[in-house]
């Protein structure tokens, strides 16, 4: 992702945007960062927002690149087949309904397949004739949303869009150009070589995804109506891996930046109001 993230600054005509120069933070602890470090927060955030989204059973579609999402395979319910005294209830009645085996992949976006000239284009999903929406390419998607990934950065929304854009319209430049790409992600790594493309998903995730746990984060029938409704979005964010990412800022350090910043102002007041001395 470096190399990608310097050809982006060796070509700002190509990716225009607010990613290109150094944003204030939205908090004043926090300094501002050179472009090619901010990219690479936003980047890093971006990677952890995805993989808690797929860890909560939640695909993504990113637009202008493609879709991470599952191929989901159910099978018959087994019968009703419960014996108090061979082991553990919670854990016989999991088993019981785990009905679902479920292939991560992923679903790269028109306009990247038509740059992917030796891709195979074979359909990575059944979709159903229903799903008409351009963000409703897998199994409950939602689209990649720059808002958490700004606040986990302390940027502003339109930088993480504008380095998104930027990001991935590189990717699709460069691999239009004939080069070799490896493209890390905490789950798997999209290699695009010779116009071609193979996503490697990690063994520890594909174990996640088709463990008898992970079949209650699909099915949001088993959560009540109640918890819904009375979770606000600060307890979301509290629960979610980027409120915790960076850290909180010390109290310290932005009440000296406040003082610093107090004191400058001061300074250029008496500075205005001072009187010219008329020369004798």
């Amino acid at each position: 992702i470096e190399h990608i993230i310097n050809y982006i600054l060796k070509n700002q005509r190509k990716f225009p945007g607010e990613h290109l120069k150094a944003q204030p933070r939205t908090n004043s602890a926090y300094k501002p960062l050179e472009p090619n470090s901010q990219m690479q927060l936003i980047w890093k955030a971006t990677v952890e927002y995805l993989n808690e989204k797929l860890n909560r059973g939640t695909g993504v579609n990113i637009q202008g690149f493609g879709a991470f999402t599952f191929d989901v395979e159910t099978k018959l319910p087994s019968p009703a087949s419960i014996n108090p005294s061979a082991g553990d209830i919670h854990s016989q009645r999991l088993e019981r309904k785990h009905l679902h085996k479920n292939q991560p992949v992923f679903v790269p976006d028109p306009s990247f397949q038509r740059v992917l000239q030796r891709y195979h284009g074979k359909n990575q999903i059944e979709k159903p004739a229903s799903q008409h929406s351009v963000y409703q390419k897998g199994f409950n998607m939602v689209f990649c949303n720059p808002v958490p990934i700004a606040q986990a950065c302390y940027l502003h929304k339109n930088v993480v869009r504008d380095a998104h854009k930027g990001i991935f319209a590189a990717i699709k430049d460069l691999a239009q150009l004939g080069y070799s790409l490896k493209i890390p992600f905490n789950f798997a790594v999209l290699l695009v070589n010779n116009k071609s493309l193979e996503v490697r998903f990690k063994g520890s995730f594909r174990r996640t995804v088709n463990a008898k746990e992970y079949e209650r984060q699909m099915r949001k029938s088993d959560d009540p109506c109640a918890t819904f409704w009375k979770t606000t979005m600060r307890d979301k964010w509290r629960s979610s891996v980027l409120s915790t990412l960076w850290g909180n800022p010390d109290p310290k350090v932005n009440q000296m930046n406040e003082k610093t910043l107090a004191l400058k102002i001061m300074s250029l007041d008496m500075a205005s109001n001072s009187r010219p001395t008329t020369a004798l």
